[in-house]
């Protein structure tokens, strides 16, 4: 996948226009210009972000996720996803994926004009979008929006969603993720900090294997005692303090080195 971000002119005016205003800018006048320069940058963002390996292919081949522009994708099938996320973007991202199951683990998040001097970013704990798609479907990440800040507030507090297909009007409600966002002053202008994988693939969840009929009704082997506890299913810990981990702030990241290093 390659996601090309052109310059853009007006950035370079705008901050023109800012410099002659503010001689010595204020903290607000330099969030307001920060801003301004990811909104304009966003413009130019591709909004089709290809998550499967080889070269293009028609939608009737792939599954087609729809992300809207106040969700943030924290993991897609417990992998961390370049370009998926639509950060100050001024509409949505189309995530094509290789048919079959995921977990999309998201996040809401929106600026809100409180009044004409202050503002304030509503975010939620991040939850799972399940998706379970086939070639030439189409879903959307969706959820009741809220029309002022103080019903945004009441819903990051309490997130919930779903996943529509847009054919039938099928909705799957979303889950509990288990994971809480850490909140910190950059928040608003860095979002999640996270690292790029290795891949910008990203491979569906293995189908269910149902065990014959023989095999499920045969009795089960009396456990060992010397047989070695179950082995956590792979990834899940390290997922998650990898999750907690980018959502942290500086000062935490601190304190738990300290704690890890006594």
């Amino acid at each position: 996948m390659s996601i090309v971000i052109k310059p853009s002119l007006a950035i370079g005016t705008l901050s023109g226009l800012f410099y002659r205003e503010f001689t010595m800018p204020s903290p607000r006048s330099l969030l307001i210009l920060i801003f301004a320069t990811l909104a304009l940058t966003a413009c130019a963002r591709n909004p089709v972000v290809q998550l499967y390996d080889g070269p293009k292919k028609p939608d009737t081949q792939v599954l087609t996720v729809r992300v809207p522009t106040q969700m943030e994708v924290v993991t897609i099938n417990g992998q961390e996803v370049k370009g998926a996320n639509t950060f100050f973007n001024t509409s949505h991202k189309d995530l094509k994926l290789t048919p079959g199951t995921y977990e999309i683990v998201a996040y809401y998040k929106e600026l809100w004009d409180l009044n004409s001097e202050s503002h304030e970013v509503m975010k939620s704990d991040p939850v799972v979008f399940p998706v379970n798609g086939k070639a030439g479907q189409y879903y959307a990440m969706n959820y009741k929006q809220p029309e002022n800040a103080r019903e945004a507030r009441e819903l990051a507090n309490n997130f919930s969603g779903w996943v529509e297909n847009t054919a039938t009007g099928e909705k799957t409600p979303t889950q509990p993720s288990g994971l809480v966002l850490k909140r910190s002053i950059l928040a608003p202008l860095t979002g999640t900090e996270v690292e790029s994988s290795t891949s910008e693939a990203v491979a569906p969840k293995p189908a269910a294997v149902i065990a014959p009929k023989e095999a499920a009704s045969a009795p089960a082997p009396a456990p060992s005692s010397s047989a070695a506890p179950a082995a956590a299913p792979a990834g899940s810990y390290v997922d998650t303090l990898k999750a907690q981990w980018n959502q942290a702030t500086p000062e935490e990241r601190r304190e738990f080195l300290q704690w890890i290093s006594k």
